[in-house]
Formats: C-alpha cells, sequence, structure tokens
C-alpha cells in the first residue's frame, strides 16, 4: 500500500474517533506497481552436465518441466535419460541472473561405442576401435572401476576432442552387452572407387550407408563424421556400417545471438583468435576470465565461454572460465557445512563448492537431485579439485558415497613440509612407518630411505592410508609426476592392459605394441608367481595380459612386470 493511501487511512480514523465525518469521497489509492519481470536471454549451450535439480551444465540451472529430451537412439527421451558427465547441446532461455534458466530442448549423441582394445592406467588412455581416449580424475565412470576393465569390454564415451583429434571422455559407460558401434572422427584416405575411408586407421565401407545431413558425393578428407555399424559388421580392421553423418559444425547465428560452449581450444593463433567445439572465438578488453587470464589461453587448454556473437560470425567472448587439471584429491567424513559460503571441509580441508561443480550421489540414498542441502555432517565423500590464486580449494567434483571402515582413504596433492618420513598434503599431515609400500620416481618399489631422498616439495603425489586416532598413517606412497630433469630418458611409465597378438621368442605383440622383458622382470598367472620359464611356455595369442614398465616413443614396452589374466 501507498504512503498516500495510508495517510488518508489515519486521517479517517481520527475523524471518526472525534465523532467528526466527511462528505467527499475519499481519495483514491494508488495501485500497487507490478513488479517487474525478469528478463530472459534466448541461448544456445554445448556442455558437460555437472548435475540435475533440474539440469545444469555450464554453470545454469536449466528447468526442463517442458523440455523436450532426444538422444541418438531416442526421439522420446526423458530427463531420467541423462547422466552426469554426459555432452550436450541444449537451447533454452538464460534469465538474467546468469545462472538460472528454462532448457526448451536438449540432445545427446555419445561420441564413441565400442570394445576397448587396450587400457593404460598409467598413461590416462583407452583404445577403441583404434581410436585414443583420454581420461583423468573428473571423467564419469558408471558402472565399473578403472582397474577393473578388461579388453574386449564395451565402453560408450560421451566427450570432446582436443586438437590433436583425441578424445577426451567427460564420462564412460561400460555396457553389458554387445551393442551398435559407434565413432566419431575425421576422414582420412577417402576412396570413392571402393567406397571406403579411415578414421584413425579403422577401416569405414561406406557402400551400403545412408547418409545424415549432407550425401555422399559431398564426403572429403577432413570432413568430422560419426558412423554407426553392427557389432557383426567388423572384421579383419573392417567395419561395413549402416549410417554416415556429418559432425561438422555449421550453425547460423545472427549478431548478437548467445552461445555458451565448452571443450578445448584448438586452431589456436593469439590469445584473441582461437577455435572451441569448431567455433572461431574472440575477445576483447571486456572479457571477464576466472581462474586465470589471457596468458592462460593457448591450445589443449580446455574452457569454458559464454558470449555473442558478431557481425563477421565469430563468437566474442564476455566470460571465460579456464578449466584447470585436478591436483588434489581427498576423501573422508564430512566435518562442517557451510551453506551460505557453499563450502564443506573433510580431514580439515575447506573445499569451495559452486554451481560447476560436478555432483553425484552413489551412496545407498542414491538422490539424483544432490547438491549441497542434500549432505550432512558424517557423510562420506569424494572430492577432486585444484588450488585457485588465491590459495582457496576450488572443487570441481564431488561424490558422496558408503563409507567402508575397512576402506583405505586416498590423497592427491603437491607435496610440502617434508619432514623425519612425513609430509603434508592437502593440507593434510601424511606419516610412514615400516608397514608403508613406497614407489619411486621410475615407478619402481623403493625403501622409505630411496623414496625420501627422491622427495621434493611440490612434487604431486598419491597416498593410500588410513586416520588412526586423528593421524594419517600411509599405507602405500606414490610419486606421479615425471623426473622432467632426466634427459637421458625418453621413456614413460606405463600399466597397461591388453591383447596377445603374436608371441616370439623373446617377446610379445600385445595390442599392437611390441613388448620386451627385462632380466630383472617379474610374471604372474593368475595372481601366482611364476618363474619367466613358466610364464613362456603358458602365455598364448589371445590372453589377456597387465603390463607395468615403461613404453618409448615408438611405442615399445619394456616390462618389469607382466601378469597373465585367464
Amino acid at each position: 500500500m501507498s504512503n498516500r493511501s495510508i495517510l488518508s487511512l489515519i486521517a479517517a480514523a481520527i475523524l471518526t474517533g472525534c465523532g467528526g465525518s466527511s462528505t467527499s469521497d475519499p481519495a483514491p489509492e494508488t495501485p500497487t506497481p507490478t513488479p517487474s519481470q525478469p528478463t530472459s536471454t534466448i541461448t544456445a549451450t554445448t556442455g558437460v552436465i555437472t548435475g540435475f535439480g533440474s539440469v545444469f551444465v555450464n554453470g545454469v540451472e536449466y528447468e526442463t518441466d517442458a523440455t523436450t529430451v532426444t538422444t541418438d537412439d531416442n526421439d522420446g527421451a526423458s530427463e531420467t535419460n541423462l547422466q552426469v558427465g554426459m555432452v550436450v547441446n541444449l537451447s533454452g532461455e538464460v534469465n538474467e541472473d546468469g545462472t538460472t534458466g528454462d532448457a526448451n530442448t536438449i540432445h545427446y549423441d555419445e561420441q564413441l561405442k565400442g570394445p576397448m582394445d587396450s587400457i593404460d592406467l598409467f598413461a590416462n588412455t583407452i583404445i577403441i576401435l583404434g581410436q585414443t581416449i583420454l581420461f583423468d580424475d573428473l571423467t564419469s565412470l558408471e558402472n565399473f572401476i578403472l582397474s577393473d576393465l578388461k579388453p574386449g569390454d564395451i565402453l560408450e564415451i560421451s566427450g570432446y576432442f582436443n586438437a590433436d583429434g583425441e578424445l577426451y571422455a567427460t564420462r564412460i559407460e561400460k555396457e553389458n552387452e554387445q551393442t551398435q558401434l559407434k565413432i566419431q572422427a575425421r576422414i582420412t584416405s577417402l576412396d570413392t572407387v571402393n567406397k571406403t575411408f579411415e578414421l584413425n586407421g579403422l577401416t569405414i565401407d561406406y557402400s551400403s550407408a545412408t547418409f545424415k545431413d549432407f550425401v555422399e558425393a559431398d564426403l572429403a578428407d577432413g570432413q568430422q563424421v560419426r558412423v554407426k555399424g553392427e557389432y557383426s559388421a567388423l572384421d579383419a580392421g573392417v567395419l561395413v556400417v549402416s549410417e554416415v553423418k556429418l559432425k561438422e559444425k555449421n550453425e547460423n547465428h545472427d549478431e548478437g545471438d548467445n552461445r555458451h560452449v565448452e571443450g578445448f581450444i584448438t586452431d589456436f593463433e593469439s590469445s584473441s583468435s582461437f577455435k572451441v567445439d569448431g567455433i572461431a572465438i574472440i575477445i576483447d578488453d571486456n572479457t571477464e576470465f576466472k581462474y586465470g587470464d589471457a596468458s592462460a589461453l593457448m591450445a589443449n587448454v580446455r574452457v569454458k565461454i559464454k558470449g555473442e556473437f558478431n557481425a563477421d560470425g565469430a563468437l566474442l567472448a564476455k566470460k571465460i572460465r579456464i578449466e584447470h587439471k585436478t591436483n588434489l584429491s581427498i576423501e573422508g567424513a564430512i566435518e562442517a557445512i557451510n551453506l551460505e559460503l557453499s563450502t564443506v571441509t573433510v580431514l580439515g580441508v575447506e573445499f569451495e563448492i559452486n554451481n560447476q561443480t560436478k555432483m553425484k550421489d552413489e551412496s545407498d540414498d542414491d538422490e539424483r537431485f544432490f547438491d549441497l542441502a542434500d549432505l550432512a555432517i558424517g557423510d562420506y565423500v569424494e572430492l577432486k579439485g585444484f588450488v585457485d590464486s588465491e590459495g582457496k580449494n576450488i572443487a570441481t567434483k564431488m561424490k558422496r558415497e558408503n563409507e567402508d571402515e575397512n576402506a583405505e582413504t586416498e590423497l592427491k596433492g603437491k607435496v610440502s613440509n617434508i619432514e623425519n618420513f612425513s609430509f603434508s598434503l592437502v593440507g593434510v599431515t601424511v606419516t610412514t612407518d615400516a608397514n608403508t609400500q613406497f614407489e619411486g620416481t621410475n615407478g619402481d618399489d623403493v625403501s622409505q630411505a630411496v623414496f625420501f631422498e627422491q622427495l621434493e616439495n611440490d612434487m604431486l603425489v598419491e597416498v593410500k592410508g588410513q586416520l588412526i586416532d586423528s593421524i594419517f598413517v600411509a599405507l602405500k606412497v606414490e610419486i606421479e609426476e615425471h623426473d622432467d630433469d632426466d634427459d637421458d630418458s625418453n621413456d614413460n611409465r606405463t600399466e597397461f592392459k591388453g591383447v596377445v597378438e603374436a608371441v616370439n621368442e623373446d617377446s610379445l605383440l600385445v595390442s599392437g605394441h611390441q613388448v620386451l622383458t627385462s632380466q630383472t622382470a617379474k610374471f604372474k598367472v593368475d595372481d601366482e608367481r611364476v618363474s619367466a620359464e613358466q610364464f613362456w611356455s603358458i602365455v598364448a595369442i589371445d590372453d589377456q595380459l597387465e603390463i607395468k614398465g615403461t613404453i618409448d616413443q615408438q611405442g615399445v614396452i619394456t616390462a618389469k612386470s607382466i601378469e597373465l589374466e585367464h
């Protein structure tokens, strides 16, 4: 009610109380102003789903009550078909606050689906149908843990491509049955006579395929396409496909159209001219940066960008968030939650949670619409993130799990305060003792004394251990980074799983890699230690091997240990 109306009511009350009256009409009330409605902007978005409630993509929470959801295999999908880690294309409206909106359509396509050829757990790479997939601590895993993967497992990959044409996986799902194979990559070795081309070395026979979004006559080397074929249509390195779909960015935009995009920087010319997901990006003096500045922009840096198109069709970035690699990790029970500051504390270490943090509940509660407000003191969580320029621990991934009283807690971070066979990691003091296993800079098992001779402040280290009477005791400590000062060696550590393709007198061919053995190599068959002679008498083509050692620039592996798994 307006001040004027209030004064009129007071005057009338005074007159009535004095016995007086008024014959004139009361002053009309001033109508209450109608609150202005928030404005919204139509926006197209490509990004990773980081949570639900309704759907979080690129830091915006989109309502999905009236959203049309489709997937590659289902035009009538729903929000329940979407999962954290999926890369989606979304069209909708973003509100003036920049953090909420309404999604009109959401579409999901996986980039790759097929049987795993091999995996390197140290290099963080998987080979599927000849395609190289990168993964890291931020990759969402569905239905498996990495160490349990075996050659032949069917995997579905969602992600985006880096400047080298490699597919970075934002999500990996293990399928329970053989399904249709799908591959997205750039065409090479096009042969229009025999109707074949290659995708990263895999021969594609398109003689009986249908074409989507273009015609066969438009096929050309360098085009990015996605092909589909039945599992049974793969034979001797040739896949006969039923569909070829053009995946080049051919978006039409008007000046002023808004666009949100996420991915790796490619086609880098300068910090003010590059591409992300095939879209030309420019910046100006008004571009705002988060977790870095323009000097951090270079090929293969992962970014999230919000901007609008100019008259030349380039996306002028208004905001750029630079995505950092995970350099800290911690597991444990939550000791404190601050909803106002959006922080949680585990083992005395405070992490900041924001609307870009990947959130997933893998506990028995299994909350799909899971956020900070759903957590409670004592909940067991795994946090991964990085330290920003202000020294804050920024969580890029948080997962709630069931606590296993016998489980080992894992820490990963940069070392400080090395003293008396102990050190600090992620703000936690780690102690070692006679029961601790140590892995040195070259991947070998070493003594406590040798490990601490190699250990230096700021080295990246992973620790598995237990909290005993408020003291974190390490059961295993591993130096994660390579010794960059060792110029005499071009070899890198590898933890490789693959299938035997050939057995020679003193070497193996495993998933395309020649494998040599050192004189001190150790051998196991089904978890049992065996001699070299026993191993060579047993190993055969199609056996699955787990190999630890080094790999050179030509892909030759020198094994320090080999385990045969029947």
